[in-house]
């Protein structure tokens, strides 16, 4: 495991257990992990290097929104709350947390009939859905942990499509979101209000957010950071998820001259920040808007073609580029537009692996490709009909398939994050697939990596040497 040596200090992980071949040997039955149905075991003693925060807005002695309290007992005469000491952003810029770097291990204590709810919830998601019923809503944990910080007010919910949740156990590792302000409003965990932690099922070496996204940020995209976390549940380690920045007002404070704008997430068009300031009737332009020059107007089209060019390069199936739902949009008051964000890369790079006349074809066309439950793209398809928009596209997908997407530079990255966490899947019991899957997928990316910008770099030779549309969008050698 590799050393963490960021900003922030890492917990101690626990002895690696014997491999195993078989998951699901030690997956969670009707009560939590760490317990016998009745009390919940503390995940950890108090010491005199830990800190309790109540309210998660400030230290001992600090007077919370409802609730005075004097210094904790456990930490007598102590001056400041920990939580408090936000660090500086790491080199990539981002919140130290996601330092790549860095493993956290998370610590949560949940009580028996929380973590019951959860099962059912994650059990009968579809069900739920499909009833009108809320498939996520937020419970209180007995305990977050990170640490020397403890914070006793923090939530926690599932995350996810409930359509691919399968059932526990037996089936998939639950994912979770633990809120710190959904019971306070002022709550945080070191300036952030949520923890993100993602398992898609197929994304089995567990780098494909956190890859794509470094992607993305290294060839100028404002995009979301990762990297990977352990998460240890009533004292036992439940398994390991990627750990994902949330798209919120924090995150537009870290990526934006001016963060005040409205925020949108692409599925349901909910409404993510700033909600006083947010203009709807823009949104409704940038919905409505059906010509080059009503684009023009209401988007920041060059920066959209990046977004959509790096899509297109990994490439990503659910996002902008693809026709999905798997992106924000953000009014811009510095640029007086709105942008395009991603977000939920989990079906990105390998998961491309059907033949070319398939759904998910090994080398999707950058251009022509769509998906077939596409939801739209209209932005896209208005901008590229024009030649100097066309021209533009090109010269981007160059550039950052040469500069940011480079196999060496790509390769060096897999092989620094899979050593970092490959202790931590092998250990994790809760995964749906053997260990053995694990190393066939880490390969099967490695190889996906070069071939996937061979293709691209063939496919741009045609455009620039003077390859022609053949009528349909594909290039044809003249």
């Amino acid at each position: 495991m590799a050393a963490c040596c960021s900003a922030l200090a890492c917990t101690e992980d626990p002895p690696a257990t014997e491999e195993t071949e078989t998951p699901g040997s030690s997956e969670p039955g009707s009560t939590a992990p760490g317990t016998s149905g009745g009390s919940v075991e503390p995940t950890n003693t108090s010491s005199a290097t830990e800190t309790e925060v109540t309210e998660g807005t400030g230290g001992p002695g600090a007077t919370s929104e409802t609730d005075s309290t004097a210094a904790t007992p456990d930490m007598p005469g102590l001056e400041h709350d920990p939580n408090e000491d936000i660090p500086p952003v790491d080199a990539e810029g981002c919140h130290a947390i996601y330092a790549q770097d860095l493993l956290p291990t998370f610590e949560v204590t949940v009580e028996p009939d929380v973590w019951a709810q959860l099962m059912d919830e994650w059990n009968n998601g579809q069900a739920n859905e499909d009833a009108g019923v809320n498939t996520n809503p937020y419970h209180p944990l007995a305990e977050f942990k990170y640490g020397d910080i403890r914070i006793h007010n923090a939530s926690i919910r599932l995350r996810g499509n409930p359509t691919w949740w399968n059932p526990v156990p037996g089936g998939d590792k639950m994912q979770f979101q633990i809120g710190f302000d959904a019971q306070t409003k002022k709550g945080h965990f070191l300036g952030l209000k949520r923890v993100a932690l993602d398992a898609a099922t197929y994304n089995r070496h567990m780098l494909r957010d956190r890859l794509s996204l470094r992607f993305m940020r290294s060839v100028g995209i404002a995009a979301p950071c990762a990297n990977n976390a352990r998460l240890v549940v009533n004292g036992e380690y439940y398994g390991i998820f990627s750990n994902l920045e949330k798209l919120d007002e924090k995150f537009l404070e870290r990526v934006m001259d001016d963060p005040s704008g409205g925020l949108w997430e692409r599925n349901n068009w909910q409404l993510q920040a700033n909600k006083d300031n947010a203009d709807e009737s823009r949104l409704e332009q940038l919905q409505d808007a059906n010509t080059l020059e009503e684009v023009e107007e209401i988007l920041d089209i060059e920066q959209a073609l990046l977004t959509y060019a790096a899509e297109a390069v990994l490439p990503d199936s659910d996002g902008a580029w693809a026709g999905g739902k798997n992106f924000y949009v953000y009014d811009d008051p510095s640029r007086g537009k709105f942008m395009l964000l991603p977000w939920d890369l989990d079906n990105t790079l390998e998961r491309f692996e059907d033949p070319p006349e398939g759904p998910y074809p090994v080398n999707p066309d950058p251009f022509v490709w769509e998906k077939l439950t596409s939801h739209g793209r209209t932005w896209y398809d208005i901008s590229l009909k024009d030649p100097a928009y066309f021209d533009l596209y090109i010269d981007i997908i160059d550039q950052i398939l040469h500069e940011g997407y480079q196999p060496a530079k790509m390769l060096g990255w897999v092989d620094e994050m899979s050593a970092q966490i490959e202790e931590a899947v092998l250990t994790d019991t809760n995964k749906p697939y053997t260990n053995t899957t694990y190393h066939n997928k880490v390969k099967a990316l490695r190889e996906y990596i070069q071939v996937r910008y061979d293709f691209v770099d063939d496919w741009l030779v045609c455009w620039q040497s003077g390859g022609k549309d053949d009528g349909l969008g594909y290039c044809v050698e003249q």
